[in-house]
């Protein structure tokens, strides 16, 4: 996973200063962006469905300030191709490359998120302490209960 983050990165990278910035330069409206350019242009191979899935993603496009407006030559399947073109209109801002990662990286929002994931189930059944406290006064855990039905003891327990 690690990997294919390093490879994202090195694409919108390559992507933004091989195409994006000298289109501003030029004050270009549009730019396309064909699959196999990027990986030839890279020197990859096998990196067809990574390389695709950056050029389509959202993320791609408002780092580099560009909206896709079209796609085509590629399969019917719409699948990874190194065929596919992409085409992109090119917003009115500078890109950013990495900004909004960064700030997600920074801010912590992603654990943020998750607070008080569960907290309405928890406090449905009293809370956590109590919901526990319950649960382990409840009785033997399944093995302690087949172990003693049995006149066995628990699996990795000596007699």
């Amino acid at each position: 996973m690690g990997n294919t983050l390093a490879i994202t990165d090195i694409t919108k990278q390559h992507l933004i200063e091989k195409y994006v910035r000298p289109a501003r330069q030029r004050g270009d409206k549009t730019i396309q962006v064909r699959v196999g350019s990027v990986l030839k242009e890279l020197g990859w191979s096998n990196r067809t469905p990574s390389v695709f899935s950056t050029l389509r993603s959202r993320a791609f496009q408002e780092e580099a300030g560009l909206e896709l407006i079209e796609r085509r030559g590629g399969p019917p399947s719409g699948g990874p191709s190194t065929t596919w073109q992409f085409v992109y209109r090119v917003l009115d801002r500078e890109p950013v490359p990495g900004a909004k990662a960064e700030k997600r990286i920074q801010s912590g929002a992603g654990l943020m998120n998750l607070a008080g994931i569960c907290s309405d189930v928890f406090r449905s059944l009293g809370g956590g302490e109590d919901f526990l406290k319950r649960e382990r006064e409840w009785g033997p855990d399944t093995w302690e209960r087949y172990a003693q039905e049995q006149g066995k003891h628990r699996p990795g327990e000596s007699k």
